[in-house]
């Protein structure tokens, strides 16, 4: 707080530049992010293109959470996403995997929308580009065009999921996957046609569309 915003500390009666801080009580199932990807400049919205390399696994919450027990303050965490704790010593309920990113290409005049998501039976990273799936390397799951993160709960995660362990296989079976759920619980079937149930995990390709920039305006585009 600014010397003209100054806070009366009601121990000593003085007014102190203090932080204001806002900490959580409790925390979603499913957590969104979303990155400040525009700055408004005079009349002008510019791009942001700030690399920002988020965590795709453990992201810890501890310390945006509120101190219930009346202990010693925990340590504020890092700029840059580091934790300052190790992720595996943190409560399951405050730990979260990164399941999806959607990414955002283009400036305001023109852009273009893509996804990156999980698997979450095979545990594999898929691309998203309108018709056309294909595999990526976990390596490049972070790049400058993420806009929106999508995390998930570590203690909510199904045990027939690949994030529920760490070596990303899955030991107990998929039927209870949504997919065969949807089908009335047939681990055998398609919920179309009756194809055996690893047919459902293959990606459907299309045919490859032509590179997009992936940054900087694009006036004469419409917005997609």
């Amino acid at each position: 707080l600014a010397p003209d915003d100054a806070w009366k500390c009601p121990y000593c009666k003085q007014l102190q530049q203090g932080m204001v801080k806002m900490s959580l009580w409790t925390l979603p199932d499913i957590l969104i992010l979303h990155l400040k990807r525009f700055r408004q400049v005079g009349e002008r919205r510019n791009k942001l293109t700030t690399f920002v390399h988020f965590p795709l696994a453990g992201l810890d919450m501890t310390p945006h959470m509120v101190n219930r027990n009346n202990g010693p303050h925990q340590a504020p965490l890092q700029p840059g996403w580091k934790n300052c704790r190790r992720p595996d010593l943190a409560p399951p309920d405050f730990l979260y995997d990164l399941y999806a990113v959607c990414n955002h290409h283009g400036g305001m005049h023109g852009g273009h929308y893509t996804a990156f998501c999980r698997n979450s039976v095979d545990g594999q990273w898929y691309s998203y580009d309108d018709s056309t799936v294909e595999p990526i390397p976990e390596a490049e799951v972070c790049t400058r065009g993420a806009y929106i993160l999508f995390y998930q709960k570590r203690s909510t995660i199904p045990p027939w999921s690949a994030s529920s362990s760490a070596t990303g296989s899955t030991s107990s079976s998929t039927s209870d996957h949504w997919l065969v759920r949807l089908n009335g619980g047939s681990s055998s079937g398609s919920v179309v046609s009756g194809v055996p149930s690893p047919a459902l995990l293959e990606p459907t390709y299309a045919p490859e569309s032509p590179e997009l920039p992936v940054f900087g305006d694009e006036p004469n585009r419409g917005v997609e």
